[in-house]
């Protein structure tokens, strides 16, 4: 009997020991997702705004844009490099790009009489309206560039430091 006693007395330390160090890993998990997740709320914001303020600009095209409204969205990108990676914060600027050139192309077809420099702007114009058309389809950059940024995702922990479900 004195003999079990004696091993179960020895068996505790480690025990305790090897429970301390869980537990202790199991902190480290949870300060580390806290880290992220506070990470992710102070950007989360300003890059909702972005998102928004892409959708109305684009939106806008097909009521109505003036020059004041393509500044200001030029303005809104110049944020993006700080809140999304490059891909996106190219992507962005292209759109400003491609709403800019068509535009001016459409203001340009507007003054000028039928002939072959009129033509040139209207051959723009349908290019990039195509494109800015593009941009309302589920398979766009529009519709899926942004998700990583806006849905923040747990990491998936090895099973020891999961908390029991």
């Amino acid at each position: 009997m004195t003999c079990i006693l004696t091993t179960l007395q020895a068996l505790t330390v480690p025990v305790i020991a090897a429970l301390g160090v869980w537990i202790g890993a199991r902190q480290m998990v949870i300060a580390q997702d806290k880290f992220e997740l506070d990470a992710f709320d102070r950007q989360y914001g300003k890059r909702v705004a972005v998102y928004e303020e892409t959708r109305k600009f684009l939106r806008s095209v097909y009521e109505h844009i003036t020059e004041d409204d393509i500044h200001a969205y030029g303005l809104c990108t110049l944020d993006a490099q700080f809140l999304f990676d490059d891909k996106l914060s190219k992507y962005l600027n292209e759109i400003h790009w491609r709403v800019t050139v068509w535009y001016n192309a459409q203001r340009s077809a507007e003054r000028l009489p039928p002939g072959e420099n009129k033509d040139a702007y209207e051959k723009q114009r349908i290019e990039n309206l195509n494109w800015i058309n593009d941009q309302g389809s589920k398979t766009s950059l529009f519709a899926t560039g942004f998700v990583p940024f806006l849905v923040h995702k747990q990491r998936r922990r090895a099973w020891w430091l999961r908390w029991p479900a």
